[in-house]
């Protein structure tokens, strides 16, 4: 299903630089969300402090969102999330006694969350280009 960007091999510290990166391409997918909502020229509260919910959510309020996209993103969100607030207290301070799958399993949920976050930058991105014109548009998973 997805791309393997993540090998976990030194650990602590390829776990950190895996979620930095993880928690980067999350703000990059955020500002696109503010430039799709600042083209479609929605009035969103604070828009340069609104968070990702808020920001799906104007989108779907103004019915510029299908419900597919919405439910979607509004999946990707939650891992993102995840990522953010609950990930170092949960996976990764749950190792498993067998050392193999607790790298395994932290190496596929870091490596899933990074592909959805770049499948939904993506769902982004296509919608901004359709409407600059542009019919170039990135396959997702989510199509």
């Amino acid at each position: 299903m997805c791309d393997k960007y993540f090998t976990i091999k030194n650990l602590p510290n390829d776990v950190y630089n895996a979620v930095g990166r993880i928690i980067r391409s999350a703000q990059e997918w955020e500002q696109k969300y503010k430039k799709l909502a600042t083209v479609l020229n929605i009035s969103v509260k604070n828009i340069n402090k609104s968070s990702l919910n808020k920001l799906n959510e104007a989108l779907k309020k103004h019915n510029l969102i299908s419900k597919k996209d919405y439910k979607n993103l509004k999946e990707v969100i939650k891992i993102r999330n995840y990522i953010n607030h609950e990930f170092y207290l949960t996976d990764f301070q749950n190792s498993a006694s067998d050392y193999d799958i607790y790298i395994g399993t932290l190496e596929k949920n870091l490596n899933s969350a990074q592909f959805l976050i770049f499948e939904a930058t993506d769902v982004i991105d296509n919608k901004i280009d359709k409407l600059q014109g542009d019919n170039i548009v990135r396959p997702t998973i989510f199509d």
